[in-house]
């Protein structure tokens, strides 16, 4: 973050506004003071010896981009084999004479274990800093424009530590704006730069450096000064580090979207601290936008899946709250209408606020007909027919609400620079897949591309600072740790390491089978339904398939049924379950499910009824996978009985970990899934889904879970001391009453800035649980929401590094701090996981942890290869989504998790609910509500 505005900023509605303010403010230089030149503004003079700014809001207003839904960092670009058209960067970069080259030496690698090697990071030293005094202004303006900014010059335009006002008239001043400004400025004094230098020199950097209130605010003038061009150049909004144009060269139309998104591919930019230097971090960064000049009708079209847009009114006769809720994901979002005569009118951007409850036709206004003449009232679709000759043709859908009125949504077009963000759904992800993922060389050319947009060394403003940045990427020391040898069971005798990551089955048993002695298929057909032939053939082949690994199932045929997609689905598993039941002579185990795509609902109903109601573990197939895929069955039904063995309390492999073998260990893994940003505008808004789980085994592969509901977008885990109670408790009754000896709690889903929460709220709670039995506990953030990318200089799989590749992020040489690529990709540039050690009563060496977090990634039981991210946080990620699907309504309108079977809890079929004060205060307020 590089500037703030307090609580009382207001965005500008209106961008000519926005100009004619910053306008005047440039023009009253001749007034009581000068005020501080935005930094938007041209530098004077050969290094721009006149700059100064304030902290910039961003261009036109697109959304931020973080990595997470709807957004991917890196494309297949058109510029594979397409040479640029931009000056090539120098092979050095001068430092200015207002600044000194940076004293900062490479801090020693710690870890020893593995093959030394050297790859290149997407990060670029700043070489320099300034010798030069950098002012900081706070920047106060009042009145209806009220907010707060920062501002940074190499000039005393206000003398230090006094203040100065001014007052600006603005022009062109809608009716409700007010007409004049005023503008306090306060100089609060020179920067002291020296201050960070120490930090650095000192090789005890902070997780969280941005919270130390001596670095901070060096900090945000860096993001500052090269914020500023991108910021005045691109697409962006306030405070966000992404940058997005829209041009043939890096847009894509979604086809699969009938043209209402595109995906954009910009620039990543940010000031950080890492590998003990000062660095810009530069990427790539695709997101889903709105196409411009979309009619809401066409948007409405194809949100809701109907045929054709003029069936829009019908179905939102038929089912208007599914209309309402689905147009939801439109709130928020800018748009324009062109009905209106003044050139102006039409381009000014409006914000949708919500969705109107009546319609065209059934809200009713008065309006003066003449001067003098009583008011007299009219409809929406009547005023417009006689105002502006316009008969709407869809005057029952509900209107588009802002603050500028209510219109009708067949007026209203998406602006340019909307962020769609809500997730991408099923070929709309697969579409923008395709266009955002590139090979690893590739994305290392679109990141030189991007740094020749940025051009740092012919900004003017960075050399007023003294900033100099070096042009090409740090290379940073890395070791390959030796690949993990996951062991199965039985006889068998191959003992190679994994191939990039990556292993097979083949002439391999489960390390440890289960015994599936009940079970049966319900089978619901849709179009191109399978016959009885081809269902008992696929039985056949299913249950080969399982005993092929171990798997012992019944001979013969199951029983099977077929089931109506539209019936009582609690019925027809009933009447499976009795079937079976009769057939085997007791309760099943498991339940087999054939579904054609496009059945979510019907997934989510199965897993209700399965794992709330009868308490019985069940697997749902694809028919286009399982059945109607004849080259690739096999390898899928093998992924499918990986799932089913975990499912059913087996083990298929194990990697042995000498750590294991010491100490009786258990491994915890957290996360929280949150609400789409569409589900945040419903009143109340569904709750955010927290989980938790552990293993309770000694090799650390068999986990159970527990989950909790919590209010929306809270990050830590409200329940976290009872679920943690609970998960020790099961340890406990699965090992003789012996609780673990030593507890890695694995957290994912953090920004930096919450770690020292994280610490207080769960590592804090996990101690005080584990104090009585000598327990000791290490708690490992995870983060995965980063733009740092490896690129292999030796050895590598196209432009990848191997797996098994750990950098260390040496800031702090008493901290353990760590990328690392367990994983080979499965297409484009793989993404390495950060981990970041809060606290440590375990005491491991560098090289035991490096060891212990790349062996267990080859434990995720439901892959024949290693993971980005370690199994508990994997498992945690897949409860807390789980849970989603576990929400009941009571009979007084109270929502709360349905309880899950007891017969399930240490297996991975399901995760048991724990609710406790937070939730209950969760349910309790939406009640009220």
């Amino acid at each position: 973050m590089s500037g703030y505005r307090d609580d009382r900023r207001r965005d500008y509605d209106n961008r000519d506004s926005r100009r004619d303010y910053e306008e005047r403010l440039r023009s009253s230089r001749g007034r009581s003071v000068s005020p501080i030149r935005r930094y938007d503004e041209r530098s004077r003079g050969p290094e721009g010896d006149q700059a100064g700014f304030r902290e910039g809001r961003g261009g036109d207003r697109g959304r931020g981009a973080r990595g997470g839904r709807g957004e991917v960092h890196g494309d297949r670009a058109s510029s594979a084999g397409h040479r640029s058209s931009l000056p090539d960067l120098p092979s050095e970069v001068a430092v200015p004479s207002t600044g000194n080259r940076v004293p900062l030496k490479a801090p020693p690698v710690k870890g020893t274990c593995g093959r030394l090697t050297w790859v290149r990071v997407n990060h670029f030293e700043i070489q320099s800093l300034p010798v030069i005094k950098i002012f900081e202004y706070s920047v106060v303006t009042e009145a209806e424009l009220a907010g707060v900014s920062l501002g940074w010059s190499p000039k005393a335009f206000v003398p230090e530590g006094q203040t100065k006002s001014t007052r600006i008239e603005l022009e062109g001043h809608r009716p409700e704006k007010p007409n004049q400004i005023d503008i306090t400025i306060r100089n609060n004094g020179p920067l002291n730069i020296r201050n960070l230098v120490q930090y650095m020199t000192s090789q005890q950097i902070d997780a969280d450096y941005m919270s130390n209130p001596k670095i901070e605010p060096i900090l945000k003038w860096l993001h500052a000064v090269y914020r500023r061009d991108p910021a005045s150049r691109f697409v962006t909004r306030p405070n966000s580090n992404a940058y997005f144009q829209r041009s043939p060269d890096t847009t894509m139309e979604l086809t699969s979207t009938a043209g209402v998104l595109e995906a954009i591919r910009g620039v990543f930019q940010t000031v950080q601290l890492r590998f003990g230097r000062i660095t810009l971090n530069v990427d790539t960064t695709t997101s889903a936008f709105f196409t411009p000049d979309k009619n809401f009708i066409e948007l409405a079209h194809a949100l809701t899946g109907v045929p054709s847009c003029d069936d829009l009114q019908q179905f939102h006769a038929k089912f208007p709250e599914s209309f309402r809720d689905t147009c939801a994901r439109l709130v928020g979002m800018f748009f324009i209408v062109k009905h209106l005569p003044n050139p102006v009118s039409k381009t000014r951007k409006i914000r949708l606020t919500s969705l109107s409850l009546k319609n065209a036709v059934d809200t009713v206004f008065e309006v003066e007909s003449s001067p003098g003449q009583p008011a007299t009232k009219t409809n929406v679709k009547d005023y417009f027919l006689r105002r502006y000759n316009f008969r709407l043709r869809y005057p029952n859908l509900p209107l588009a609400v802002s603050k500028d009125g209510e219109f009708p949504l067949e007026l209203c077009f998406s602006a340019s620079g909307e962020k769609f963000k809500e997730p991408l759904q099923g070929k709309e992800t697969a579409d923008f897949i395709k266009f955002a993922t590139a090979p690893a060389t590739l994305r290392e050319q679109q990141i030189i591309e991007n740094l020749k947009k940025l051009h740092w060394h012919e900004l003017r403003d960075p050399k007023a600072h003294g900033l100099s940045v070096h042009p090409h990427m740090l290379k940073v020391p890395a070791r390959i740790l030796d690949s993990p040898i996951p062991q199965y069971g039985g006889n068998t005798t191959d003992r190679h390491a994994p191939n990039n990551g990556q292993w097979n089955l083949k002439s391999k048993l489960l390390f440890q089978p289960s015994n599936v002695r009940s079970c049966g298929l319900l089978y619901f057909p849709a179009r191109g339904a399978l016959d009885d032939r081809t269902i008992e053939h696929w039985i056949t082949s299913a249950c080969s398939a399982f005993r092929t690994l171990g798997i012992n199932v019944p001979n013969g045929s199951l029983p099977w049924l077929k089931g109506n997609p539209q019936g009582n689905i609690a019925v027809m598993v009933g009447d499976l379950m009795r079937k079976v039941s009769n057939a085997f002579g007791g309760k099943p185990q498991l339940l087999l499910f054939l579904i054609h795509s496009g059945c979510d609902p019907l997934y989510k109903a199965i897993k209700n009824v399965c794992e709330i109601t009868l308490g019985v573990a069940s697997q749902v197939m694809l028919v286009e996978k399982a059945v109607n895929n004849a080259r690739g069955q096999l390898q899928y039904l093998s992924n499918v009985a990986l799932k089913v063995n975990s499912k059913l309390g087996g083990i298929n492999s194990i990697v042995e970990i000498p750590l294991f073998r010491q100490r009786r260990y258990m491994l915890m893994g957290g996360d929280v899934s949150h609400p789409s940003p569409s589900q945040l505008h419903m009143n109340p808004p569904p709750p955010s889904f927290s989980a938790v789980t552990a293993s309770w085994d000694r090799n650390c592969v068999a986990y159970s879970a527990v989950v909790s509901a919590q209010f929306a977008k809270e990050q830590l885990i409200s329940d976290f001391q009872a679920m943690a109670e609970e998960l020790l408790s099961r340890f406990r009754e699965k090992n003789n009453n012996a609780m673990p000896e030593s507890i890695v709690y694995y957290r994912d889903g953090l920004s930096e800035g919450e770690f020292s929460q994280i610490l207080a709220c769960e590592g804090q709670p996990l101690k005080e649980l584990c104090k009585e039995y000598g327990t000791k506990v290490t708690v490992v953030v995870c983060l995965k929401r980063h733009h740092t990318r490896l690129f292999a200089i030796e050895q590598g799989d196209r432009g990848n590094v191997m797996p098994g590749t750990v950098v260390e992020n040496n800031n702090n040489s008493q901290s353990n701090d760590f990328f690392l690529v367990a994983h080979s990709a499965l297409q484009g540039c793989v993404r390495p996981t950060r981990y970041v050690v809060l606290t440590d009563d375990n005491n491991f060496s560098v090289d035991d942890l490096h060891r212990l977090t790349n062996a267990i990634c080859s434990n995720y039981a439901r892959a024949t290869r290693a993971v980005s991210i370690v199994p508990p946080v994997y498992y945690a990620d897949q409860a807390a989504e789980r849970a989603k699907l576990q929400m009941r309504t009571a009979a007084d309108g109270t929502q709360y998790l349905g309880p899950v079977q007891n017969d399930l809890k240490f297996t991975m079929a399901s995760y048991e609910t724990i609710r406790r004060t937070s939730s209950a205060e969760w349910y309790t307020n939406c009640a009220r509500l």
